[in-house]
């Protein structure tokens, strides 16, 4: 039967569904902890859940700084007044410090995220989580970009510019949340688009210039809910040679601006769909692609037994998760993962395995209370154990925080590096300072 909660955040009831306690039982069994749902349920609404788990995540907002190893200045995530330890990036990735330097005990008589975050406090982070780009020095959050300037969340772009959590575009500018589009402006939400411009909600179109919720259109302007169209303008048919003639005065240099203002009202007044999803089955949400079985789902494509996840692309059997890239599995209550296979409670999980309560973990397995390790396994609190050492500590850990309450919840507000108003959170659930700081979160003024 589905059971009500109240968030202990904002105070408001939420509903915990049959479907979500089976996930929930699911995923206490794979801890080996206990098959019982209500002793892992969070006191947290989805918004708040996810406030929690974006608040960690600092897109879009780059600072100069002095590196805290050499001394050079460099752009980073991080402003200088941050009390964390921050290295540039070939220096972080280098062998000239050891991550395991600080690794410590667990201490069973204190709470363990006050350990977890003085250990966060010692260990470096990287100034920028921009992982084998090419001439792409001012991108954050991101993998494999080549000739990028101002990429944010974004992935294998080519050649392009100024773009949040878009994947697979070349010579693109202005392009939030679009894949696969190539020589286009000022887009959003849009699909294998090639040459539009001033676009929002389009697939498969080319030559168009304010469009929206368009699909496999051509040479269309000032245009809504069409398919399979060309040569229209405000949805009605043009001959070619008047629709040229029109084009050239609508995308004139004096009269853009009115052009755009028609655009937002037309925009304003369309047909919208219930929700943007293409091809997908049994699923619920928004902005949704070639998706089966995802309940609650947002930004979400190529994936498969998801529920409650803002943005996930190729992810398989993940719940309660946020922002998760390319063929992660198995994700639990976490935020930031690429390629990776059952992060638990974690942030910035890139190639790993069997990650639990971490914090930045590049090509490691089975880690519990870690941060900034790479290529490592078998570590708690950043120090070296044999395999059944390891997991015979791991267990005792759990049972301990159990016993504190902090097992089963997400890393505390405390670990975030950032202010609200920095972090990701803000983009999506805005508060003021009061607000902020009224829920726990840091300000940055």
């Amino acid at each position: 039967m589905p059971q009500t909660k109240i968030c202990k955040t904002c105070s408001q009831p939420f509903e915990v569904t049959d479907h979500e306690l089976a996930l929930y039982k699911k995923f206490a069994r794979n801890t080996n902890h206990s098959e019982d749902p209500a002793e892992s349920l969070p006191d947290l609404c989805f918004e708040d859940l996810q406030k929690r788990h974006l608040c960690l995540r600092n897109e879009r907002h780059l600072y100069t700084r002095k590196c805290d190893a050499t001394g050079e200045t460099i752009v980073s995530q991080y402003s200088e007044e941050k009390p964390h330890k921050i290295y540039k990036n070939d220096y972080w990735y280098s062998d000239k410090w050891d991550p395991l330097e600080h690794g410590r005990d667990p201490d069973f008589t204190r709470p363990f995220f006050d350990q977890l975050q003085e250990l966060q406090l010692k260990i470096p982070r990287l100034s920028l989580s921009n992982m084998k780009s090419v001439n792409s020095d001012y991108c954050n959050m991101t993998v494999g970009n080549k000739n990028c300037y101002l990429i944010f969340g974004g992935d294998y772009n080519e050649d392009s510019m100024y773009g949040v959590l878009s994947m697979h575009n070349r010579d693109v500018v202005e392009c939030d949340y679009s894949n696969h589009c190539e020589f286009c402006y000022e887009i959003s939400d849009c699909l294998k688009c090639y040459n539009c411009d001033y676009s929002r909600d389009c697939k498969s179109c080319h030559d168009c210039s304010y469009v929206s919720d368009c699909i496999s259109c051509n040479n269309c302007i000032l245009c809504t809910n069409l398919i399979n169209q060309s040569y229209c303008i405000e949805n009605k048919p043009v001959p070619k040679e008047e629709y040229e003639k029109r084009k050239q005065a609508l995308l004139s240099p004096e009269n853009r601006k009115r052009t755009y203002d028609r655009f937002l009202d037309l925009f304003a007044k369309r047909i919208v769909k219930f929700a943007h999803a293409i091809h997908c089955e049994n699923s619920t949400g928004d902005y949704l692609k070639n998706c089966k079985n995802c309940i609650n789902c947002f930004d979400t494509s190529e994936g498969e037994d998801i529920c409650n996840v803002i943005f996930a692309t190729e992810g398989k059997d993940c719940f309660n998760s946020t922002l998760l890239g390319h063929k992660s599995q198995l994700c639990y209550d976490s935020i930031a993962t690429f390629t990776s296979y059952n992060p638990r409670h974690s942030f910035f999980t890139v190639h790993s395995t069997d990650i639990e309560y971490c914090d930045i973990s590049i090509n490691c397995s089975n880690l519990f209370g870690c941060v900034g390790l790479r290529h490592k396994k078998y570590c708690i609190l950043n120090k070296q154990y044999d395999k059944p050492t390891y997991e015979s500590l791991r267990k005792k850990l759990i049972n301990h925080m159990v016993e504190t309450g902090e097992y089963g919840q997400f890393l505390p507000q405390s670990m975030s590096c950032f202010g609200y108003n920095e972090s990701t959170a803000h983009a999506y659930y805005p508060l003021t300072k009061d607000q902020a700081l009224a829920q726990g979160y840091k300000w940055t003024d």
